[in-house]
């Protein structure tokens, strides 16, 4: 079979995440810089949204099913555990991220200053407060969560690298920079996500 072609942009957390997967489990893979709605992603994905994935005749739109692809297509640890129960945790966690906390951190709290609809085009101050309840919220639970190193078991799976890809966002704003830095917990778990050469791989730029 061909080789696996992921088509994302650095800066897409979910795009992030399926890239982790690939790194941690040594797959022979490319890398296409595919912005959203470019005809080749359209191609792929009826929402025209990143990332996509192509493997031989197989192409496909979401990160959770790439990611179950990849873990069950190429040698190497597992991380969607053998156990149903351990698996079904991961999933919950993955679909948790996918559905409640990028939402709130990326596409509500993050968007307020990279698209600001604020007067006069600038950051709606308001707005951006009224979401500090639910994101200290979800910062104390995550925090929880991640207490024992990960967030199931006692080594990473799927659902570190999906949550890990959001949340190193965080600390680069003032109000959730401020929540994690009173949470220890959130600081020592970024930092050994940080640490993984997947994560080192895969970093996106840095603004100058």
């Amino acid at each position: 079979m061909s080789k696996l072609t992921l088509l994302s942009i650095p800066q897409s957390n979910f795009g992030r995440a399926v890239q982790m997967l690939l790194e941690e489990k040594g797959a022979d893979y490319d890398y296409v810089v595919a912005k959203p709605q470019s005809d080749e992603v359209k191609a792929i994905h009826p929402f025209g949204k990143v990332p996509v994935l192509k493997h031989g005749d197989l192409m496909l739109c979401e990160s959770a099913a790439m990611a179950r692809y990849i873990d069950k297509s190429f040698d190497g640890p597992k991380f969607f555990p053998e156990d149903a129960g351990v698996c079904a945790l991961v999933d919950e966690w993955v679909s948790m991220t996918n559905t409640i906390i990028d939402p709130l951190m990326i596409r509500q709290y993050v968007f307020h200053y990279i698209f600001p609809k604020g007067a006069d085009g600038k950051r709606d101050t308001a707005a951006i407060e009224a979401l500090k309840p639910a994101l200290e919220k979800q910062m104390d639970i995550i925090a929880a969560a991640v207490a024992g190193d990960y967030l199931v078991g006692d080594t990473p799976t799927y659902a570190d690298f999906n949550l890990f890809a959001t949340l190193n966002y965080m600390p680069g704003f003032p109000e959730t920079g401020a929540m994690i830095a009173a949470r220890p917990a959130i600081g020592a778990y970024l930092e050994r996500m940080n640490a993984r050469e997947s994560a080192k791989k895969t970093a996106p730029p840095q603004k100058s």
